[in-house]
């Protein structure tokens, strides 16, 4: 029986040349408008239909299937070739998950009564909070959404979408090792300068330095590490991108020195298109890193032509579909507000380091007149 390491594994495609994708989504489209408009279905005249069928077949090996569906059909194979014997507790253990996913139709009625925007922001609202529950508090979807009904309409030729999944760093603690951490909705033509910008980290955020002294520093002479250390790269396909916008700092080159790879060196981040990068896989695992140490795995999930009802407004992409608000962390004393400062070796807490929101932190380290009072330092805490 296939064990839980199973069930994580996801689809991988075999690899996608991105400039023939879009030739042939084109030609499908067209010829699908084509024979939509010209022949009228009936028994006698299917050889059109059937000449389509073979085109799209080609594209039917990159469908994605649901991994269920796949361990179900292995377990059918073994029980069949052992005779049906099953445990009693095997199966009552597997049939929680042993299940196919149909996908749902649309009822009419639904269909119909979308037609209004406010009745449509409504329904994608609740089809996004049963699929997401761990996101249904964010709003960054629905925002996006009334923003591209309001957008403007500058895309003329036929491009394509990419979904990229961002997941938690590696290094991170077991609750969001494997959590998915932002869902980027992309146009092919966005560079990956503009994917990295769209990407929000909570390393990023940090406040570099120690302000026990004077806390007040933090809000006039504070600097994020995102602006400290700007140095970033993608590696998709044993090529690896550098931001050189802000530094001149390679990562690729400490990469390709320290590791034994096949990695090569690629263009800039502002100079590389999504177009550009020729062949790509979906489901399969890339690397996104910054901050030195920072690494997060990514997914390109999703791949199609841009429709008529999406937002064709290129100045809107990237679109944030999804974004993660993990559990925050509350103020050590008050267990009311967040928590704003890390505090170390202070005397008059009794663990170490710990967790203050502002107003505890001034009122415990700090006398009426804001002098500090005992020996401890103070680093800012972010969270997004």
């Amino acid at each position: 029986m296939s064990n839980d390491n199973d069930r994580l594994r996801e689809f991988i495609s075999s690899p996608i040349d991105l400039t023939k994708f879009l030739e042939d989504a084109k030609n499908m489209k067209e010829r699908i408008m084509s024979f939509q408009s010209s022949y009228p279905i009936n028994q006698n005249n299917l050889d059109s239909l059937i000449n389509l069928s073979k085109t799209l077949s080609d594209y039917r090996h990159l469908e994605q299937q649901d991994e269920t569906t796949r361990i179900e059909n292995n377990n059918e194979e073994d029980e069949s070739q052992g005779g049906g014997e099953v445990d009693e507790e095997d199966t009552t253990s597997s049939s929680t998950w042993r299940t196919r996913r149909k996908k749902k139709k649309l009822d009419p009625s639904i269909t119909n009564s979308l037609k209004s925007y406010p009745a449509c922001i409504e329904y994608l609202y609740k089809e996004f909070s049963q699929s997401r529950p761990h996101a249904s508090h964010d709003t960054a979807f629905l925002k996006n959404i009334r923003e591209c009904n309001q957008a403007i309409s500058n895309i003329d030729n036929d491009r394509l979408i990419l979904n990229l999944q961002i997941f938690f760093p590696i290094e991170s603690r077991d609750r969001y090792r494997h959590q998915l951490m932002n869902e980027l909705i992309c146009l092919s033509t966005l560079t990956l300068a503009q994917i990295r910008d769209a990407i929000e980290c909570v390393s990023d955020e940090q406040i570099l330095g120690e302000y026990s002294q004077n806390p007040d520093d933090i809000n006039t002479n504070g600097q994020r590490a995102g602006d400290a250390n700007t140095a970033a790269c993608f590696i998709i396909e044993s090529i690896v991108y550098d931001d050189l916008r802000r530094t001149d700092v390679r990562l690729s080159e400490r990469i390709i020195e320290q590791t034994n790879t096949n990695y090569t060196q690629g263009n800039s981040m502002e100079l590389t298109s999504l177009n550009d990068l020729k062949m790509i896989q979906l489901g399969k695992p890339y690397i996104y890193l910054h901050q030195t140490n920072c690494e997060h795995v990514i997914v390109f999930s999703e791949l199609k032509l841009l429709e008529q009802d999406q937002c064709h407004d290129s100045n809107l992409y990237p679109l944030c579909r999804m974004k993660y608000h993990g559990r925050f962390s509350y103020c050590f004393l008050c267990n009311v507000f967040y928590a704003k400062w890390l505090i170390r070796n202070s005397p008059l807490i009794p663990d170490d380091p710990c967790l203050l929101c502002e107003r505890c932190f001034k009122a415990c380290h700090y006398d009426k007149d804001g002098n500090k009072v005992g020996d401890f330092s103070a680093y800012h805490f972010p969270q997004l």
